[in-house]
């Protein structure tokens, strides 16, 4: 099977035309995931709607929300893929790792916000495991980059952690899949 792939980064930021940062277009992808953790169908109308009530995107422009389908439509796929092709939307390695480090900040307190914005008792059924990443998550949503200068040792640590985040995810969308991989919630 042939990984998705996310739309172009730098391109949606253009089409938000200034409406959003690098970090909160991160932060969208990480709303997205958590979305589609709980809710596998969840509807472009659903995503803009929780976007809208967490202040993140209003009214997005034709541009942006055909961005934000094809961020929904890829994200879907790579979240069932089997051979595991799932990816964080974060900016190109090219960026400041500072800049790079507060996207995975906001990434990750956007996955925290679209898993637990149904207000039910979905996330009863994660393992241990999970909940103790989620707790991780939420470590990592608070980030602070305190250092600018930056070494290679920086870049590898960061690339753990977007590796360990992105396995997480993975952890967390088969405990909520439930067993034979049929999803829990609908």
């Amino acid at each position: 099977m042939n990984t998705a792939r996310l739309p172009d980064f730098e391109h949606t930021l253009a089409m938000a035309q200034g409406n959003l940062e690098s970090a909160e277009l991160s932060e969208c992808h990480g709303i997205t995931c958590g979305l589609l953790c709980r809710l596998p169908d969840a509807s472009l109308d659903a995503l803009i709607g929780l976007l809208d009530m967490l202040e993140l995107v209003k009214a997005p422009g034709t541009g942006l929300r055909m961005a934000l389908e094809d961020l929904l439509i890829a994200t879907r796929d790579q979240l069932s893929d089997e051979d595991m092709g799932f990816s964080l939307w974060l900016p190109n390695d090219q960026e400041m790792l500072e800049e790079r480090t507060m996207a995975l900040s906001q990434w990750c307190s956007g996955f925290l916000a679209g898993l637990g914005s149904s207000g039910d008792d979905t996330l009863e059924v994660l393992s241990d495991e999970a909940n103790d990443a989620l707790k991780d998550l939420q470590q990592i949503s608070t980030a602070d980059v305190v250092d600018t200068a930056e070494s290679e040792e920086d870049e590898i640590a960061f690339t753990e952690i977007v590796e360990y985040i992105r396995v997480v995810i993975l952890l967390i969308r088969e405990d909520l899949r439930g067993p034979e991989g049929q999803d829990l919630v609908h």
